[in-house]
């Protein structure tokens, strides 16, 4: 299971860069941790199923060659009885 800390919540959820989702299928699913919590745990499939769909392209100011993709992932902040913990 592959973590990747989030600092940032956007319009209501979190996004994970393209080099994360591809680590999480490799390790065995992504924890995604936002303010010292696990906001969210998506399995292998889900990602498959994310990645193949594209995400927001983004441009990188260090060159072409780190340019990369933003995967939107949904999350309400105010759920604190871990009711959304795990992606279906």
């Amino acid at each position: 299971m592959h973590k990747v800390k989030v600092t940032k919540y956007y319009n209501g959820g979190l996004e994970v860069r393209t080099e994360d989702m591809k680590k999480g299928i490799r390790l065995g699913g992504l924890q995604i941790i936002h303010e010292n919590k696990v906001a969210l745990e998506v399995s292998v499939d889900s990602l498959k199923d994310v990645l193949s769909k594209g995400g927001q392209f983004c441009k990188s100011k260090f060159g072409k060659k780190y340019d990369y993709e933003l995967f939107f992932f949904r999350y309400n902040k105010k759920n604190e009885d871990n009711r959304q913990s795990s992606l279906l």
